[in-house]
C-alpha cells in the first residue's frame, strides 16, 4: 500500500495575515535602520563640531598662555557657552532662578535630542524658539552664573536634574515648566526645577 502524504492547502486568509505581519516587520526593521543611521550621523556631526571647537579653544589657550594668562580649554568652552545661554535667559530674566534653570534644561535637552540640531549654538539660533532672544542681548552676571552652573552639570552629566526627553515648554511670567510631549494630554509629564 502506497500512501501519499497529502498537505492541506492553506486558506487564503492565513496567507494574507502572514503577508501583513511580514510587511509590518519589514517596515519596523527599515524604520529602525533609518533611525540608527540618523543617530550615527548626528553623533558624528556633534563630534566634529566638538573637535573643531576644541581646536579653536586650544588656539585661544595658546594665545592666553603667550600673554601670561593660563587658560583651561574646558573653562574657555564653558565661558563661551555660558555667554550664549545667558543671552537666551535674558528674554525671561524676570522669572525666578528655578524658572531660569528650567529654561536652561529645555535648551540643553534639545541639544541631546535627535529631533533638534546637535550643537548648543545651532539649537539657540533656531528661529522663533526662545522668548525675546537676540544674539545682541546683554550677558548679565547673574544669568551667566546660572547658565554656567547648568552647563557644567550637563557636560559632566553629574547631576542632570531631568530626563533629556523634556524638550517642550510652557512659559508664563510667573512660571516656566517643561513637558515631554508636544500634546498636553493625560499622558504628558511635566517638570520644573526644584519641584
Amino acid at each position: 500500500m502506497d500512501k501519499a502524504i497529502k498537505f492541506r492547502k492553506p486558506d487564503a486568509w492565513i496567507l494574507a495575515l502572514a503577508g501583513k505581519y511580514f510587511l509590518v516587520l519589514l517596515v519596523f526593521v527599515l524604520y529602525s535602520l533609518i533611525l540608527a543611521r540618523g543617530a550615527e550621523a548626528k553623533a558624528e556631526k556633534k563630534y566634529t563640531a566638538w573637535q573643531e571647537r576644541w581646536v579653536n579653544e586650544y588656539l585661544d589657550q595658546r594665545e592666553a598662555e603667550q600673554r601670561g594668562m593660563p587658560a583651561d580649554p574646558y573653562e574657555l568652552l564653558l565661558d563661551s557657552e555660558a555667554q550664549m545661554l545667558a543671552k537666551v535667559l535674558y528674554g525671561v530674566k524676570d522669572n525666578s532662578t528655578d524658572d531660569l534653570r528650567t529654561y536652561c534644561w529645555c535648551v540643553l535637552n534639545r541639544v541631546d535630542s535627535p529631533n533638534y540640531p546637535g550643537t548648543l549654538e545651532e539649537v539657540i539660533e533656531q528661529p522663533s524658539q526662545w522668548m525675546r532672544y537676540s544674539p545682541d542681548n546683554q550677558v548679565l552676571e547673574d544669568l551667566y552664573q546660572i547658565a554656567r552652573a547648568e552647563l557644567d552639570a550637563w557636560h559632566k552629566d553629574s547631576r542632570r536634574p531631568v530626563s533629556s526627553e523634556f524638550v517642550f515648554m510652557n512659559w508664563t511670567p510667573s512660571r516656566i515648566v517643561l513637558r515631554d510631549r508636544w500634546e498636553t494630554d493625560g499622558f504628558t509629564n511635566y517638570w520644573r526645577y526644584g519641584k
